[in-house]
């Protein structure tokens, strides 16, 4: 439950507290993500308290998602308080416990890309299913962001990770009380050190508190679960996390772990139920996947009986959606639907109807959108 404590009665609290701790420097880093907490009107609120919020198609149609127009994603809501010092521990199977202030983090080797993330249960929504319970998503919990931070390698190294560390525990700083389970989920190790980084930077500026600052841990490629926010523990273990969320939630429905992102597209534009003018439409969106990049994107307008391929444009990131366009000729007036269906690099490609689980995870079926051609 997020502290009902007017705004400026904790920030004058984090004020003096950080004044009296003489960190100055740590206060301008913080004060942007512990008071942005409200997001922009235009997101589609799904669920107000803990917030899940989408951001509406037309903001998806660009490269980089605004951070107030990035989906919002929360099992228990952002922390009730924020410790002056925020730190990071790391403990289990490491030659030393190693507890560090995000001032040290922040001075280890730096990178900065470019990471879509995407709800597991983007799309929920859409599919047929009688007897979920899981936030009731469209298409938009799902955005791209630059982010800035240090690969997890870096510090998993400082503390002397053992052999014997498989796998690493992410604790997070919200809680669902005494009675409710913590959101705690893990990693193997050969993602933990090769693809895992710990960002405090969303497109430049400190991660907003609503977005999992001021530390979070991104896996790239994994579904949004997978990068938990609000870091403040990470436990090198054995064994794969027995937490709830990891051994029950977010499984398919034979049992398999919700990991990777399917390869999957949306179109931005136009809208379902524009009015374009007859003679050559533009239809743009973006594609992504968890397999390494966007190989092609194609569009159909005549119920997928026929293809033909869009432009893909802008930047090529591996880790990042991929941008597309194409015109598409309209002759004469009337009623079309556009059919979008990406193929990523390792060949998957987009199916017409994604299988139903129980859980609603990974709806990647091909999105269609109808517009009217007027004279």
């Amino acid at each position: 439950m997020i502290d009902p404590t007017p705004p400026l009665d904790r920030r004058s609290f984090v004020l003096a507290s950080l004044a009296a701790a003489g960190t100055v420097a740590m206060h301008r880093l913080l004060a942007p993500a512990l008071f942005a907490q409200s997001p922009r009107p235009g997101l589609v609120i799904r669920n107000p308290r803990p917030l899940d919020a989408e951001a509406p198609l037309e903001a998806l149609a660009e490269w980089r998602t605004p951070n107030d127009l990035f989906f919002v994603r929360s099992h228990f809501g952002p922390p009730a308080t924020l410790p002056a010092h925020w730190t990071l521990t790391v403990n289990g199977e490491v030659g030393r416990q190693t507890v560090m202030g995000l001032a040290e983090i922040r001075r280890l080797p730096a990178v900065t890309i470019p990471v879509t993330l995407e709800c597991a249960g983007n799309g929920r929504g859409l599919m047929a299913l009688p007897n979920t319970s899981g936030v009731q998503w469209q298409r938009g919990a799902v955005g791209n962001a630059e982010w800035t931070g240090t690969r997890l390698s870096n510090v998993l190294e400082r503390a002397g990770i053992r052999p014997t560390a498989a796998h690493f525990w992410m604790e997070a700083a919200d809680s669902g009380g005494p009675r409710v389970p913590k959101f705690l989920r893990s990693i193997p190790r050969e993602v933990a050190m090769r693809d895992a980084l710990l960002v405090w930077e969303m497109n430049g500026e400190p991660i907003p508190l609503l977005h999992g600052g001021p530390l979070r841990l991104l896996v790239p490629g994994w579904y949004g679960m997978a990068s938990t926010k609000w870091l403040t523990h990470i436990h090198a273990r054995p064994t794969e996390s027995d937490n709830s969320f990891m051994a029950k939630g977010y499984r398919y429905g034979d049992g398999g772990p919700v990991e990777r992102m399917a390869v999957k597209s949306l179109i931005a534009r136009p809208l379902e139920g524009a009015r374009v003018r007859v003679g050559s439409v533009r239809v743009a969106g973006v594609a992504w996947s968890g397999g390494g990049g966007i190989r092609q994107v194609d569009v159909s307008v005549d119920g997928g009986r026929s293809w033909r391929p869009a432009r893909l444009t802008g930047r090529d990131d591996a880790t990042a959606w991929r941008t597309w366009e194409a015109d598409l000729p309209i002759p004469r007036p009337g009623r079309y639907t556009v059919r979008a269906r990406a193929t990523d690099r390792t060949g998957a490609t987009q199916p017409e109807v994604a299988a139903t689980n129980p859980g609603g995870y990974g709806n990647n079926s091909i999105h269609a959108v109808s517009f009217d051609a007027l004279a």
